[in-house]
């Protein structure tokens, strides 16, 4: 039976400060955390065993997945006590993969495609393992595959060779982080040392002829930027509105309490038990977190609200992250631009009356901080 290791142990540091108290696997996508749309993913493809290979804030993880039953699924854990690279990390669960073959998973990678079309192509492949790859505008920021007629990889070119010999920027297939692998794979990591599947492991694979691409399609975003995570949310929410036929009222949940004179402009998304007062206006592109409120007079658009968060009165708000159980004081106007967001961690709180503007560079807030004047970079 095809199991699955998913890779769920870094610190996530430049989606700080957003992972500074969420282990990067568990923000949300659209109200549901990262990891928990790959599992949902993986069962659809038949996947019943699933190993987190967990490390930083891992009672976190446990915690909230437990030992699977919720989704009728077994999970188990490994934890690593310092880091192991990608493909150490693996090794320390092969007695939990045993004899099976398996997908290994990034964790922070957006990626809805049938897992299960993956799994058949590399059964007709015939290698010890297959790559996922996906085409992109620019491949600069990942590095490449160099696939023949059949599939095969030939090599793999690394950013800093695509920055040196590449004069024109054209779409290329790049690694997308997801693999199938055979348990034969595992013999060629060495144990009880950090080693990287990608450096180490498929290059020697790809030598011997046995590593293989699959070209996925429909949706995949790297995430490891937050302007990726802003924009990836988007690029879901919007896709869950088209799945929904454009049914705005299909995207808010349970329990939401909408006041009079509201306007919601779509996408939005409300998880459960949302409130949103009166004489305001939401969206487009904006996703609240369960439990929060939004007070009257409020303009909100291309944002993102995680769980508990609190709106005061007259905030006007765009181009903006605010993790959970934040406070926004009465008639503060938080805005970022493009690329430069305005980004809040976790309990933060804003004084009334306040300007947090990112022009022309991103506003980052630690978490628990207390914010008494205006903030414009």
């Amino acid at each position: 039976m095809t199991k699955a290791v998913i890779l769920s142990g870094g610190w996530g540091t430049r989606l700080r400060p957003l992972t500074c108290t969420i282990p990067k696997t568990l923000i949300p996508i659209v109200n549901v955390p990262l990891m928990e749309n790959t599992i949902k993913q993986l069962i659809k493809a038949g996947i019943k065993e699933i190993i987190l290979a967990v490390s930083v804030m891992s009672d976190q993880l446990k915690n909230y997945f437990g030992d699977g039953s919720k989704w009728g699924i077994s999970i188990y854990y490994t934890e690593e006590k310092e880091p192991m690279g990608t493909a150490g990390a693996v090794k320390l669960a092969e007695n939990l993969i045993g004899t099976d073959n398996f997908f290994m998973l990034n964790g922070d990678v957006i990626s809805y495609f049938d897992f299960s079309q993956m799994l058949k192509a590399h059964k007709n492949y015939g290698g010890l393992g297959t790559i996922s790859s996906y085409t992109v505008e620019d491949p600069r920021r990942y590095g490449t595959l160099v696939i023949d007629n059949n599939s095969r990889i030939i090599k793999f070119l690394e950013k800093k060779i695509i920055d040196d010999t590449i004069s024109e920027i054209k779409p290329m297939p790049i690694n997308a982080g997801i693999y199938v692998l055979e348990n034969e794979v595992l013999s060629y990591i060495e144990s009880d040392r950090p080693v990287s599947i990608e450096r180490k492991v498929f290059p020697v694979l790809a030598k011997e002829d046995n590593l293989y691409a699959y070209e996925i399609s429909g949706i995949w975003k790297d995430i490891g930027l937050p302007e990726d995570y802003f924009y990836g949310n988007f690029m879901i929410l919007e896709n869950l509105f088209q799945e929904k036929g454009k049914d705005q009222k299909k995207l808010i949940s349970e329990g939401c309490k909408i006041g009079k004179n509201v306007e919601i402009i779509p996408p939005v998304a409300l998880d459960q038990n949302v409130i949103i007062e009166n004489n305001s206006r939401i969206g487009p592109n904006v996703i609240v977190g369960k439990y929060s409120k939004i007070c009257d007079n409020c303009e909100i658009s291309n944002s993102i609200l995680f769980d508990h968060c609190y709106i005061s009165k007259g905030v006007k708000m765009n181009n903006t992250i605010i993790a959970d159980y934040c406070s926004i004081g009465e008639k503060t106007k938080i805005e970022g631009s493009g690329n430069n967001l305005v980004i809040l961690s976790s309990w933060v709180s804003v004084k009334d009356n306040l300007e947090l503007k990112g022009k022309t560079t991103s506003i980052r807030v630690c978490h628990h901080e207390s914010i008494k004047q205006s903030l414009i970079e």
